[in-house]
């Protein structure tokens, strides 16, 4: 058995080497880059897709995070002075019994609009699907344009007694205005 493959063996390595060398490619030299050059016409497009077509796409798509913060930090400050209160961090307890801030009313201004309604300092918005701030700020911006609202709230040191301690007030629009 032996003599069989050694006897083939010299005749079938060249055959294999030649069909590799068939197979091989020749070796190409990098082709050099070369700036592109645009007409007037492209340079318009390419400058009206970046500034206009770019920013309203990104625009529509971050629709509802862009509103949010249109509403916590333009929208915020004004309507914390007409309805008289301060909004931040209220600090709570978790179920571990560990500390943790959540958005709520900070202070309230004696005589302003939300404490002749009935808010106190401590007290957290509750029951908003995207966000207590700006689900609070938007239902102060219905109250502004003329609808009432009744807004859910419960009061920090109450905050892990859950819906059993919530309190509902009513802002009634033009009232204080």
């Amino acid at each position: 058995m032996e003599e069989s493959i050694s006897s083939h063996a010299p005749d079938s390595l060249p055959r294999f080497a030649w069909s590799l060398a068939g197979d091989a490619q020749p070796v190409r030299q990098p082709i050099a880059m070369t700036p592109l050059k645009l007409s007037r016409s492209q340079q318009l497009y390419v400058f009206i897709t970046v500034l206009v077509v770019l920013p309203l796409v990104v625009g529509f798509a971050y629709q509802q995070e862009l509103y949010a913060l249109y509403l916590i930090h333009l929208c915020g400050p004004e309507l914390q002075r007409e309805f008289g209160f301060t909004a931040g961090d209220v600090k709570v307890m978790n179920e571990g019994g560990e500390p943790r801030e959540e958005f709520g009313i900070t202070a309230v201004v004696p005589g302003g609009l939300l404490a002749r309604a009935g808010f106190k300092a401590g007290d957290i918005p509750t029951g908003y699907k995207h966000g207590f701030a700006n689900g609070f700020y938007q239902d102060l911006v219905w109250v502004r344009k003329g609808q009432p609202m009744v807004i859910t709230v419960v009061a920090s040191e109450d905050y892990l007694k859950g819906s059993a301690a919530w309190r509902e007030i009513s802002l009634q629009p033009g009232a204080g205005h």
